[in-house]
């Protein structure tokens, strides 16, 4: 696709530089009766990888996998918008963070699908606790401007996983 510019997205059909994938972290999903539930990180499923399109330096998109019918990642999508930008400019602020800089975390992403959340997820490999950044554009109120302990950000995700689980049970969905 690269070779030949076959992209439907502007910014990678128009690069003019070869294009890199940067920034490999898996994915994470986490449902609604798990955060209700108080399950927390322990209860996110993995369901692919996600990596940054750059060109030089330029950010230009994500690309991400699937496991295949035999376990094995495929292509799944290419994205380009807002969640890209905040991506980028999130594994910055992570970097620049006194708790990360550190050392000894694993760049993840948190999808919460039922709420429409993505979240930058720095999962602390020495079991001290993880970080979460909520990626924009988000309907939380935990500021995105740097990462947070993620007990932070799941509080306030289980109160807003109640109003749609309550809808769905009122209208047996």
């Amino acid at each position: 696709m690269s070779r030949n510019r076959a992209f439907r997205i502007p910014a990678l059909r128009n690069a003019a530089g070869p294009l890199q994938l940067a920034e490999p972290h898996q994915v994470f999903t986490l449902g609604l009766t798990d955060l209700a539930a108080g399950k927390g990180l322990d209860a996110a499923r993995p369901t692919g990888w996600r990596y940054l399109v750059q060109e030089g330096d330029n950010v230009l998109a994500s690309a991400e996998t699937v496991a295949g019918p035999r376990g094995e990642q495929v292509f799944s999508a290419l994205n380009e918008g807002r969640f890209v930008d905040s991506s980028a400019k999130a594994m910055r602020a992570a970097r620049d963070s006194p708790e990360v800089g550190q050392g000894g975390f694993e760049l993840r992403l948190l999808n919460v699908p039922g709420l429409y959340v993505l979240a930058l997820w720095l999962h602390d490999t020495q079991g001290q606790g993880d970080f979460l950044q909520p990626l924009a554009p988000s309907p939380v109120e935990t500021l995105a401007d740097k990462p947070a302990p993620a007990a932070v950000l799941l509080k306030e995700l289980a109160a807003k996983a109640q109003a749609p689980i309550e809808a769905a049970d009122r209208s047996g969905g």
